[in-house]
């Protein structure tokens, strides 16, 4: 560290840029339909009940609901500081694939607990709302590529990254063993362990092998696709074209 205190603001990139939008658009609909006895966290939030009764879509879709407006600007806060460093040295193919499986991973694993051990709770209809396993993710993904950089804790003690992403692991398991009205944390853990295995996965020089050549042979096919020509095809008596070829 140099001693001087910096602030720096990315750019805000174009996928977080919409995903800040959409879940604004969310919140403020929610706050609008509540008042006509309208609930959006029941018909897009990812409960066990709803899922395994058809609603198959609110397990992309809950990501996008909040509880509050502190809630909304906190995560939309972490997605434009640290989702916009990673969008901008990944590319916008390869982070929407982190953010994909991210959000997959984490609702699969809230699925799986409420199914192992809520059946028939009051929980088991609980819905999984929010940002929060995004952001956690990220914070994971921040400590693995930047483990020495220093974050503050409780916005005051300095914390390497490292250490602060095992602090988030500690208290997101706590709470989610702690009691069954936390079983939603269990989504943000889910989360976590599915954007660690995600960056193990695209760092393994198998994979980038294996990556780069199933891009050379899509590069390939569309290259030959690219290269097909118009040509006419005549008839013998060397009549007008008769059709294109």
């Amino acid at each position: 560290m140099d001693g001087h205190s910096q602030i720096y603001l990315p750019r805000l990139s174009k996928i977080n840029k919409g995903l800040i939008i959409a879940v604004s658009a969310m919140f403020i609909l929610e706050v609008v339909l509540e008042k006509a006895g309208i609930t959006l966290g029941l018909m897009f939030g990812l409960s066990a009940e709803q899922f395994f009764s058809g609603r198959v879509y609110s397990l992309i879709t809950y990501p996008l609901l909040s509880n509050s407006i502190i809630e909304v600007i906190l995560n939309c806060l972490m997605l434009w500081l640290m989702g916009s460093e990673f969008e901008e040295n990944w590319g916008a193919k390869r982070y929407s694939k982190f953010l994909l499986t991210v959000v997959i991973g984490g609702g699969l694993l809230f699925l799986g607990i409420n199914a192992l051990f809520f059946r028939g709770h009051a929980v088991y209809s609980f819905p999984l709302t929010g940002l929060s396993g995004i952001v956690s993710s990220l914070c994971v993904a921040y400590a693995v590529i930047f483990p020495d950089r220093v974050f503050s804790f409780m916005m005051v003690i300095p914390v390497k990254a490292r250490y602060f992403c095992w602090i988030l692991v500690a208290i997101s398991l706590f709470q989610g063993i702690s009691g069954p009205m936390y079983v939603g944390t269990w989504g943000q853990l889910g989360g976590i362990l599915a954007a660690y295995l995600f960056m193990v996965v695209v760092s393994n020089r198998n994979f980038q092998q294996l990556s780069q050549k199933v891009g050379q042979m899509t590069q390939l096919k569309r290259s030959r696709k690219g290269k097909a020509k118009l040509t006419i095809v005549k008839d013998d008596n060397d009549r007008p074209p008769k059709y294109w070829q």
